[in-house]
């Protein structure tokens, strides 16, 4: 788990990212664990989620 919030991380300093393109980037097949795995980060101030335009990144 530790290397996907690694892998998460580094497709998400590139620029910000829609789910599927994070999961495609980090290497993760199953999007319900990658939607946990960025709600947890989000809940520790790792990443946000811009609403406006549905993409993930990095404050």
């Amino acid at each position: 788990m530790l290397k996907d919030r690694e892998n998460i991380l580094s497709a998400l300093r590139e620029k910000p990212l829609k789910v599927y393109e994070i999961m495609r980037r980090a290497n993760l097949p199953n999007e319900e664990a990658c939607q946990s795995l960025l709600l947890k980060m989000r809940d520790e101030g790792l990443v946000k989620f811009d609403i406006h335009k549905g993409r993930w990144l990095i404050p």
